[in-house]
């Protein structure tokens, strides 16, 4: 099992920050990195990143790198889906052929309702879905996956609150309807908990135990009687990793997961302390 660094321990503006980032991955035992497809910064354009990137793969040729990605499929206006579709499809082959990519973290378009906070989210993503947002996202998500297979890519929908892919049951619904091999889950606990309709770990590997592609390690301490959340460090035990781990020895297909560290402050200890807890949960399940 492959252990990649999220983004998110070290991310912003420079390229010095990007280059910086495979330097923490490969100092402290990462097998990789998950980065955005859309570069997020003024100070280079898309094809500067894509090239930077490529760069760093030549420079660090053991690393995995996945990327995210996300086409408005579910609300988006038949130009803007195909537009994004042809740009993705563009990217697929670019990260195949240049970054030896073989999974891809993604999303098909925010489901907010108009005058709901952002944080309820048992009100977004799969609470408000129509059939059609479900038929759009699976018909695109087909359209997506062939191609992918092509290039021995496999597509993961993360588990996020927002999007019509949240839940697990959800996410088996629509996986069910797109019927594409190279298209499963990403499974992020950590999201799924702050949704009030949430399940245990079991539930995702109970309804889709051969759709397990990726999944996202982050903690989360929910304070009794609010509404709230606080993200903690991996080895505090508010989620139960062991068991996640437990699961993904036996039902992982993709091989890799990722840490994350949803939160403001020092990454550079919390990627190395997340990977010691890593390393501990790989050694006690006996997980290679």
């Amino acid at each position: 099992m492959k252990v990649l660094l999220h983004v998110n321990y070290h991310e912003g503006k420079g390229v010095e920050k990007l280059r910086e980032l495979f330097g923490i991955a490969a100092k402290f035992g990462y097998d990789g990195v998950e980065l955005r497809w859309k570069c997020r910064w003024d100070d280079m354009s898309q094809t500067e990143y894509q090239y930077l990137v490529a760069g760093l793969k030549n420079e660090y040729p053991q690393m995995e790198i996945v990327f995210g990605g996300n086409v408005q499929f579910c609300r988006g206006s038949r130009a803007t889906v195909e537009r994004e579709c042809i740009e993705y499809l563009d990217f697929l082959e670019w990260a195949s052929k240049e970054c030896g990519t073989r999974l891809m973290n993604f999303f098909t378009g925010a489901l907010i309702p108009e005058g709901v906070d952002t944080c309820n989210f048992h009100a977004h993503g799969s609470a408000m879905a129509s059939e059609d947002d479900y038929r759009r996202s699976a018909e695109g998500l087909r359209l997506l996956g062939n191609r992918a297979e092509k290039y021995g890519i496999r597509i993961a929908l993360e588990t996020h609150n927002n999007y019509l892919h949240d839940l697990p049951k959800a996410c088996k619904k629509l996986l069910d309807m797109t019927e594409c091999n190279a298209v499963g889950v990403n499974y992020d606990h950590g999201n799924v908990i702050i949704n009030k309709f949430g399940g245990p770990i079991s539930e995702v590997f109970e309804l889709l135990p051969d759709k397990i592609y990726y999944a996202h390690l982050k903690n989360i301490l929910l304070p009794a009687n609010t509404f709230n959340w606080i993200c903690t460090r991996l080895d505090e035990g508010h989620i139960n990793n062991m068991e996640l781990m437990g699961y993904l020895k036996k039902y992982l297909k993709g091989g890799v997961i990722a840490t994350e560290y949803p939160n403001p402050g020092d990454g550079i200890i919390a990627a190395k302390k997340d990977m010691d807890y890593i390393k501990f949960l790989k050694d006690y399940l006996d997980i290679q």
